[in-house]
């Protein structure tokens, strides 16, 4: 008799929470990704001429979003042509390399890994959605464990394009 009272509130349960996977309601322009949470990947500057994350100092380094896993990335940025957007990892000690405030970046091709990504449009308007390549079947992605960020680029990242990044360890 109990057992019959309780199935149905657990089978509610079961379907609100299947339901919770779908995409997330985003009203403010950004790039954000689905890690644990949704998470704002930050516009951190033009790598080529600046020293990494420090090109606004009002984003200091610890200050950057840190992720376990890289999830779908949904951009809101009507203006940004998202055709032209390259997923990258770097594996250095900065974005932008060792290199002192006010100095160039000692960022490389070489410092900065290729990470396949599609891009479709998300059910909301305006909204376009993006995969990691390598991603599983909840299109959720693992780095590397040697790298410390993950990022959204305009040519590949070491060259003068803005980055949108978060830390990945």
């Amino acid at each position: 008799m109990t057992a019959v009272r309780v199935l149905p509130p657990v089978l509610l349960l079961l379907l609100i929470a299947g339901g919770c996977g779908g995409e997330p309601e985003i009203k403010q322009r950004g790039i954000f990704v689905q890690s644990d949470y949704l998470v704002e990947m930050r516009e951190l500057g033009t790598l080529a001429t600046s020293y990494g994350p420090r090109l606004f100092p009002q984003l200091p380094e610890y200050d950057i979003p840190v992720v376990t896993y890289v999830g779908p990335i949904y951009v809101n940025v009507p203006d940004l042509p998202v055709k032209s957007l390259k997923g990258i990892e770097w594996h250095g000690y900065r974005l932008g390399g060792n290199g002192s405030v006010g100095s160039p970046s000692t960022a490389t091709p070489q410092d900065w890994k290729a990470v396949p990504i599609t891009a479709e449009p998300a059910k909301t308007a305006g909204l376009t959605r993006i995969v990691v390549g390598a991603a599983d079947a909840k299109n959720r992605w693992k780095p590397e464990p040697a790298h410390e960020y993950f990022g959204l680029t305009l040519d590949g990242g070491y060259k003068g394009g803005p980055i949108w990044a978060v830390r990945i360890k």
